[in-house]
């Protein structure tokens, strides 16, 4: 099976593609606003790297949410552009299981691993997940939460905590937990991967009813109401 894998949830446009019994390609840039521009350009180098053209392509598997509301859009509009014109599923993928499941791989050692992400006015979106088996698996749904309510389960290593804010996430934890960058982690490679397992288990989406996750409403404010 081979899966086009798509990541715009963040500053980070990634793309990647899974193909069974060969190595993964991702092509990543982190540039803020440039989704829109770039996100098919990196489709057509990825499958240029890989071989592959889109008819061979067993499904599009796409960054869910939460993040960036207009990342998300752009990110689920192209890959229901694709559903269509190529008639293959879309496979929704959350975008934190992808981050935690790249730390993973990155540390193998890591019993836990915990996504904080900057969500504003003082709160953060925060995902927790248990290492089992050599896969991450969801402590929980994704929530919103106090940084100190959203730190209090991390204890101490083998932990990982991801985090668009380490300066701030790193004063509140002890010296032995490993905090890394979650924009790092943020690869179409590793969304196309989870979506193999989602397609294996014929976890398929309902391409026009999906949207994105976005968790918080989007509250769009005029110019007079900001001065």
């Amino acid at each position: 099976m081979t899966i086009l894998g798509l990541e715009t949830s963040t500053a980070v446009c990634s793309v990647g593609l899974f193909r069974e019994k060969r190595p993964d390609i991702e092509i990543s840039l982190r540039e803020s606003h440039i989704h829109s521009e770039k996100l098919l350009t990196l489709v057509q180098d990825v499958l240029r790297s890989g071989e592959t053209s889109l008819d061979q392509l067993d499904a599009i598997a796409v960054s869910i949410g939460p993040g960036s509301f207009t990342g998300l859009r752009i990110g689920l509009s192209t890959a229901k552009g694709l559903s269509f014109a190529l008639d293959k599923p879309v496979i929704a993928v959350p975008t934190f299981e992808a981050m935690a499941e790249a730390g993973r791989q990155k540390h193998p050692e890591v019993s836990s691993v915990v996504v904080v992400i900057d969500a504003k006015k003082d709160e953060w979106y925060v995902g927790e997940f248990h290492v089992e088996g050599g896969m991450v698996l969801a402590s929980g749904g994704v929530e919103i939460k106090p940084l100190a309510d959203a730190l209090s389960t991390v204890k101490a290593a083998p932990s990982l905590v991801l985090s668009d804010r380490i300066e701030i996430v790193r004063k509140q934890l002890k010296e032995t937990v490993t905090v890394e960058d979650a924009l790092s982690f943020c690869r179409g490679n590793i969304i196309a991967l989870l979506g193999y397992r989602k397609l294996v288990k014929k976890e398929f989406s309902d391409v026009a009813a999906l949207e994105p996750a976005y968790l918080k409403d989007f509250i769009v404010r005029s110019a007079a109401s900001v001065l």
